[in-house]
């Protein structure tokens, strides 16, 4: 998908636009992460026990400081472009938990449990590490925020629409 975005903007695909993308992906710190945290796990050690809860209590501080990033950017009262926002949330709350449910009924073989919880996991609002994602790059962070809030203020109705629904498939 970077790869199609960066090759439209530029005009062309070539071999350095690749290395590009990839470089770019390498420095990705939530792509390094993953790949990290695979890694090891995969390695089956286990961090030493200060470590341990050093990082879990690291942890623990992301959801906080990142909501406290997503209020200053809404505090600004700019909504840059709510209609975006506004579509953005539709098409999260309502096409995608759609979209999921056409292909795990209609496209793919998924056992009727995994469905509703793919279902029900499509239909939860937009994510909060988009704003990080949207703030590290620069591209409409406060557009993202709008859509985080806007979304999830919506997803106390699709939501309990979505799981009332699912929880009737037989």
């Amino acid at each position: 998908i970077v790869l199609i975005i960066v090759a439209s903007k530029d005009k062309k695909l070539d071999i350095f636009l690749i290395y590009r993308v990839i470089i770019g992906l390498l420095k990705n710190p939530m792509i390094v992460s993953i790949v990290c945290g695979l890694l090891w796990s995969a390695s089956g050690w286990s961090l030493p026990e200060p470590v341990n809860d050093f990082v879990v209590m690291l942890g623990s501080a992301a959801t906080p400081g990142a909501l406290f990033a997503i209020g200053a950017s809404l505090a600004q009262k700019s909504s840059e472009r709510f209609e975006i926002a506004a579509w953005l949330s539709f098409c999260k709350l309502v096409l995608h938990p759609l979209a999921i449910c056409i292909a795990v009924f209609y496209v793919f073989d998924v056992d009727l449990y995994a469905a509703t919880v793919m279902i029900a996991a499509a239909s939860l609002p937009v994510a909060g590490n988009i704003f990080m994602v949207a703030h590290h790059y620069n591209v409409a962070p406060k557009r993202a925020s709008t859509a985080i809030f806007l979304s999830t203020v919506l997803s106390i109705f699709t939501v309990s629409f979505t799981i009332a629904w699912v929880s009737t498939l037989n």
